[in-house]
C-alpha cells in the first residue's frame, strides 16, 4: 500500500522526524531506521526505502530508491508493526504527533487484518 501522504502540516513533520529521529534509539537497526525514515518522509538512510510491500501471506519487502522492485526482504508483518508500535511509544509523541504518527503508517504501510497480524 503506496499512498501519497500530506502532513497536517510541516511543523509535525518536522516534530516526527526530530522525535523518532534514529540517533535517539542507539539500538534501532538500519533497517528499522530507513522504514521510520520512508513513513515519516525523512532521509535516515542512504539510499532511502522508496516503497514497503506487504504481500498476502504477511511479509514486508522493501524497495530502495533506484531500484526497480521490492526485492529487499525486511521480515513479517506483526514484527513490524510491533517494532513501530514500541518505537512511538518510546519516543513521547504528544496526542497530535501520535495521531499524524499513525495516519503516516496507515498510508504508507498499512494496518493489517488479524488474518496476518
Amino acid at each position: 500500500m503506496n499512498t501519497p501522504l500530506q502532513f497536517n502540516s510541516n511543523h509535525l513533520q518536522s516534530a516526527l522526524s526530530e522525535k523518532l529521529q534514529p540517533s535517539r534509539f542507539p539500538r534501532m537497526s538500519s533497517v528499522m531506521a530507513g522504514i521510520v525514515g520512508f513513513i515519516v518522509q525523512a532521509q535516515f538512510t542512504d539510499p532511502e526505502i522508496a516503497e514497503i510491500v506487504v504481500t498476502s501471506d504477511g511479509f514486508v519487502l522493501a524497495r530502495a530508491d533506484g531500484e526497480v522492485s521490492a526485492n529487499h526482504f525486511i521480515g513479517r508483518y506483526p514484527d513490524l508493526l510491533r517494532n513501530w508500535l514500541r518505537l512511538i511509544a518510546a519516543a513521547e509523541l504528544t496526542t497530535r504527533e501520535l495521531i499524524e504518527a499513525q495516519a503516516a503508517f496507515a498510508a504508507k504501510i498499512g494496518f493489517l487484518g488479524r488474518e496476518i497480524a
